[in-house]
């Protein structure tokens, strides 16, 4: 009886054995395992708007001049012919804007302490202004000429008396010609700028450098902070302008 007992488990061993020894997967290692639960909240998360890419805006420049409000980094295009001289003029707002070539070549940066590019375009194609606000929004006047170079002169500040509200400045500008004037003025108070020839451009800047308003022989704003503003007065062609400026 001793012996048919012994006999029936080594038979079951031998059987257990060659079941074991057939072939199995592969076993992974601790570290590689993923838990149910895991697997679970891969399939199952939703996708982000994150994960969306947020593409620029990109518009054609199709004047010679932006005049724009942006929030977020912008794309601005045109069309250059090899050998043309090609000034960018920045004389309002505050930006950074990169100029690319056709081949994506960096070719200058313009702030606003350059004001400025001024260079011959090395081929001919569509070259790209990328403009960057400086803040949450940027209101801003870029322009583009080809063959002309715009000078900028110092500040002139305007004489208005003491216990005054306005006061009248002549100017003398030749073409092409930028004359920044400053004025100081309280949190609250109300700046109007009137130019005695409509063809002058007129914009308004805060202490730090907001845009304001800009216009066509007029401009006003409600100034949002104490300081020295200045209103910025561009001429295209030779002119003598006088520029009334009045705080209230």
């Amino acid at each position: 009886m001793k012996k048919l007992i012994l006999l029936t488990g080594m038979l079951l061993m031998m059987t257990v054995k060659s079941v074991f020894a057939s072939p199995v997967a592969p076993k992974i290692a601790p570290s590689e395992r993923m838990a149910a639960s895991e697997i679970t909240e891969t399939f199952n998360k939703p996708a982000t708007s994150g994960s969306v890419p947020n593409l620029e805006p990109i518009k054609r420049m199709s004047s010679s001049e932006i005049r724009e409000t942006i929030n977020q980094p912008t794309t601005y295009i045109f069309e250059g012919v090899k050998g043309r001289e090609l000034t960018l003029s920045l004389w309002a707002g505050q930006l950074t804007a990169e100029l690319y070539s056709p081949n994506g070549e960096n070719m200058g940066v313009i702030e606003k302490t350059d004001n400025q590019w001024i260079g011959q375009l090395p081929e001919s194609g569509i070259y790209r202004v990328r403009v960057t606000p400086k803040g949450e929004t940027s209101s801003f006047v870029l322009g583009r000429d080809f063959n002309a170079k715009w000078t900028y002169r110092p500040d002139r500040a305007i004489p208005i008396a003491f216990r005054e509200k306005e006061a009248t400045i002549k100017l003398k500008m030749s073409g092409y010609q930028i004359q920044p004037i400053t004025v100081p003025g309280k949190q609250g108070q109300t700046i109007m700028v009137t130019a005695s020839n409509k063809n002058l451009d007129l914009a308004i800047e805060s202490p730090s450098g907001q845009l304001l308003d800009q216009g066509g022989g007029q401009t006003f704003a409600q100034l949002p902070e104490s300081g020295i503003y200045r209103v910025i007065v561009v001429a295209k062609r030779p002119i003598k302008p006088s520029i009334r400026v009045s705080v209230r």
